[in-house]
């Protein structure tokens, strides 16, 4: 009998092709990996995506359609009102246009009229003889005029503390109306005098020393007496000695307020400028302007420091040959 060698079954060769065949099935398996169309298959095909694309591209340029309507909707509305305003200010200027040039005709039409009685008038002015006179009820004739000036707080600006730039005015009109002024002089209604350095005599009226003189007092920082006596009493005494036979003296009272004693201060005054018995005039003529500061200003009955002035001023210059203004405003 032959003697035969066992099988075995799992020998050396066995194992070798087992592993062979093992690690060919696995590099199989890892090469077909990836060869799909996007590698990995996911839940959404490509089909699918290429729709969503198409869509989100139709939506974005229906929204950029709807933008660009809204823009030039907004647009649209905010020119059409802003056609609408300057329409209407179109017109409006239209109409004044019109206005303007309805009243230039009617003017130019008037004005060969005018013009002819324009002509008259220069005319007839010029066929009469006439002279410069002073406002009626001045003395005319006065060669050296004192002015007595109330500076109260209440002939002052409570803006700025200087006086009413309408005392000044009046007494640049009253000057102007003089025409034959020579001297002057500036005293406050306490008795001081206005100008530094220029007391107890008169001033040369020049045109360059009364714009200097009215400068200062429109500034003039004291405060006097709503009562004119001592001013009135000052000038007399001081400058009336200066005066000579040919020359003739005016005081001017400028204020808007009395607050002394009437009978006291017309029988002063008849005592320091008394009337020449063989001529019947006085040495110095008194005036008065009176502003209107106060509440109802010159109101009859009215127990007022306005009314009380134009009083006891009224009969200062009946008595004593001067005129009393009362100016409508200061």
């Amino acid at each position: 009998m032959i003697k035969r060698r066992p099988i075995e079954v799992f020998s050396l060769s066995f194992l070798d092709c087992l592993c062979c065949g093992f690690g060919a099935i696995l590099l199989l398996f890892i090469l077909s990996i990836g060869s799909g169309p996007h590698g990995v298959e996911s839940e959404v095909d490509v089909p699918t995506l290429k729709s969503l694309q198409a869509e989100l591209a139709a939506l974005e340029a229906d929204v950029a359609n709807k933008s660009a309507q809204l823009e030039a909707a907004i647009n649209s509305e905010q020119t059409s009102e802003e056609r609408a305003r300057i329409q209407s200010i179109i017109q409006e200027l239209e109409t004044k246009l019109a206005d303007l040039k309805q009243e230039y005709d009617s003017r130019q039409a008037n004005l060969s009229t005018g013009q002819q009685a324009a002509a008259e008038a220069k005319r007839l002015l010029q066929s009469f003889k006439h002279e410069n006179l002073p406002p009626i009820g001045l003395p005319a004739d006065a060669t050296h005029v004192a002015f007595i000036i109330d500076t109260s707080g209440s002939m002052r600006n409570q803006m700025t503390g200087q006086l009413h730039y309408g005392v000044i005015e009046q007494i640049r009109e009253l000057l102007d109306s003089l025409p034959e002024v020579r001297s002057i002089q500036f005293l406050d209604t306490s008795g001081n005098y206005m100008l530094s350095g220029r007391a107890g005599y008169w001033l040369p009226d020049t045109p360059g020393l009364r714009q200097q003189a009215l400068r200062q007092i429109l500034s003039y920082p004291i405060g006097s007496d709503s009562d004119p006596t001592r001013g009135l009493r000052r000038s007399i005494s001081d400058l009336k000695p200066g005066l000579t036979q040919m020359d003739t003296m005016s005081l001017y009272v400028i204020g808007d307020d009395y607050r002394g004693s009437t009978q006291s201060l017309l029988i002063n005054l008849d005592r320091l400028n008394p009337r020449n018995l063989s001529t019947g005039k006085r040495p110095v003529s008194i005036s008065a302007v009176g502003f209107p500061t106060l509440i109802n200003p010159f109101q009859i009955g009215a127990p007022q420091g306005n009314t009380r002035f134009a009083n006891v001023m009224r009969e200062i210059a009946e008595a004593h040959d001067g005129v009393l203004i009362l100016k409508p405003s200061i």
